[in-house]
């Protein structure tokens, strides 16, 4: 299964077998910006139509938090929106109807995570533009962010209907919105630009995870200059 497409080349391929040895020759960890690390950065702002800037994380999770993050630094919002069945990384307020045992239903079902996690996060149908507009129009000015699979892979892959995205799109930049795709599980499967290329809707941030490291542990998050120098 490519650990669920993490591994896009398949496992043990020897390039990449090659490429991690020679990396690990050179250093494990350095605590400062490394040569390679600069290369890839530049190499995903090549590629991905959203990345003007990019920073590396260590996980698709930390490159989601820190999107959302980013997003209420920038505008100075709390609430967030994310949709049914759409899986953002392992935190609580991002598994919010997410298939997780710990907010299935939408609210805390599991010790250790209290009511305040869920407050600020609005959790809308997929594919379901005319509920986007709805929550937009009562929530719209203390909305940080959207967060979307472009195609939602965590419920069997579940591709936008038709306008689903530019709608998206559109009410952001009416409201003035950071929208983020989280591209962990469709970033250069569906093409290489990505969702945004394949469907031509270009987010604000955009979420990567492991598979620009070829399945190891690594993510990255990034967008457009304005907020990413915020």
């Amino acid at each position: 299964m490519h650990s669920r497409r993490r591994a896009i080349v398949g496992h043990a391929h020897p390039y990449v077998v090659e490429a991690v040895q020679s990396a690990t020759a050179r250093g494990l960890s350095f605590g400062a910006p490394t040569e390679s690390e600069t290369a890839l950065a530049e190499r995903l702002c090549q590629h991905v139509p959203s990345l003007d800037m990019v920073r590396l994380v260590n996980s698709g999770t930390e490159a989601t938090m820190s999107a959302i993050r980013l997003a209420r630094g920038y505008t100075g919002r709390n609430k967030i929106v994310k949709f049914g069945g759409c899986y953002h990384g392992h935190v609580d307020s991002l598994l919010v109807s997410a298939g997780s045992g710990a907010l299935t239903l939408g609210s805390p079902s599991s010790p250790g995570v209290p009511e305040a996690v869920v407050a600020d996060t609005i959790t809308l149908p997929y594919n379901d533009l005319a509920e986007a507009f709805s929550a937009f129009t009562e929530y719209g000015d203390d909305i940080a962010a959207v967060i979307v699979e472009p195609v939602a892979g965590n419920m069997n892959c579940v591709p936008p209907v038709m306008g689903f995205l530019e709608g998206l799109r559109e009410l952001c930049d009416e409201h003035g919105i950071v929208l983020i795709f989280d591209e962990v599980m469709t970033g250069f499967r569906v093409g290489l630009e990505g969702a945004q290329g394949r469907f031509g809707v270009t987010p604000d941030l955009t979420a990567l995870g492991k598979v620009i490291g070829g399945g190891l542990p690594v993510g990255a998050f990034g967008g457009r200059r304005a907020i990413m120098e915020h």
